[in-house]
């Protein structure tokens, strides 16, 4: 508590969310609850009202995290901005419908001034999943956890821009033009970074490698990422991907060297605009002599010769799922989320569609 204020609710939420967009991100589980546990979580999900299978959800991540808390009483805080009204309202932003778009779960459900004499296991709603958080280990409540908010990343639901088009129409040379399309959309290197993550994603899933993308200034501002784009294998980083349309990219080598450095990779690639008639970078004597003087591996690619070379790699399934998934990306509020930039990506698609 702060100042009458229930921080635990905030910090809930926030473990919640950080948990739901790591499974939409593609995270699997890595532990699951006891059977009996995992059935009275099917039936909250399954049979409880919207509102309380939103509630349950948050009591799942808070008896995580506030020790104290008995399982039965209503936690202080629990509506408002910090509580039920964000949590709904991240969720909705995520294009998420186990809950049916609800605004505002403690509302709904009546949990308004003092709801002190409220106990969950005399509510028919709560009562046999109260009990199951009650008597679980702190390690069986995140098992649980993680399980029903995997369920919610699961009934995401977004209209896809690409309908499901076969390989007549999904050509290399038809595919090469909606990328490029899509490429020169001024959309401050968003899509450009989405649409490169997206391809690789579908590309290295081939061979069980797991590729992570970031908000476009995450690998600027925090030495957590290596770069834009992360490629791992068996829970390793492997390689480093920088995607940029910026012009001023050629005087931040030093700071991607350091990038690899401190990951300990052995090449680092940067996926740039422009770099086939730049005259430091067209001809591979000339970009020899740029590199050189950073003494490691690092390689450079026209933007658009990455995107030729893997549409003629991928085939016409592969290539739609690179549009959809390019678009849940942008999609995600953690990594963008910008209804703007959502609306010229579609409209993008729809125009190549119109020209199909």
């Amino acid at each position: 508590m702060s100042g009458g204020r229930n921080q635990f609710v905030e910090i809930a939420v926030n473990k919640t969310l950080q948990r739901l967009d790591a499974f939409i991100n593609g995270e699997t589980l890595t532990s699951i609850p006891s059977p009996n546990n995992r059935r009275i979580a099917d039936q909250q999900l399954g049979s409880a009202a919207n509102s309380a299978r939103l509630a349950s959800l948050f009591f799942a991540f808070y008896s995580a995290v506030d020790k104290s808390w008995d399982c039965d009483s209503i936690p202080t805080g629990i509506r408002g901005k910090w509580g039920d009204k964000r949590l709904a309202n991240e969720l909705n932003l995520r294009n998420i419908t186990l809950h049916n778009a609800i605004t505002a779960f403690g509302e709904n459900l009546g949990w308004k001034g003092n709801v002190t004499a409220i106990r969950l296991t005399s509510d028919n709603k709560f009562a046999p999943f109260a009990k199951a958080l009650a008597s679980a280990s702190k390690k069986e409540r995140l098992a649980i956890a993680d399980y029903m908010v995997s369920r919610f990343a699961q009934s995401q639901r977004v209209n896809e821009p690409l309908p499901p088009v076969g390989p007549d129409v999904l050509t290399f040379s038809r595919a090469r033009v909606l990328f490029e399309r899509l490429k020169d959309i001024p959309s401050e290197g968003n899509i450009q970074q989405f649409l490169v993550a997206s391809i690789l994603w579908v590309h290295r899933r081939r061979y069980g490698f797991e590729i992570k993308t970031h908000h476009v200034h995450a690998s600027d501002k925090f030495d957590a990422t290596a770069g834009d784009i992360e490629e791992f294998h068996n829970g390793t980083l492997i390689r480093a991907y920088e995607v940029t349309v910026r012009p001023d990219w050629k005087n931040r080598v030093s700071d991607f060297r350091a990038k690899m450095d401190a990951n300990n990779l052995g090449k680092y690639v940067i996926i740039a605009s422009d770099v086939s008639i730049d005259p430091d970078l067209a001809a591979p004597a000339d970009m020899l002599r740029f590199l050189k003087p950073y003494g490691r591996d690092i390689a450079v690619v026209d933007i658009k010769d990455f995107i030729t070379v893997f549409s003629a790699e991928l085939n016409a399934l592969e290539l739609r799922e690179v549009v959809n998934k390019a678009f849940m990306f942008i999609a995600n509020p953690k990594l963008c989320g910008r209804p703007d930039i959502l609306d010229k990506y579609r409209q993008g698609v729809e125009e190549w569609l119109d020209d199909a």
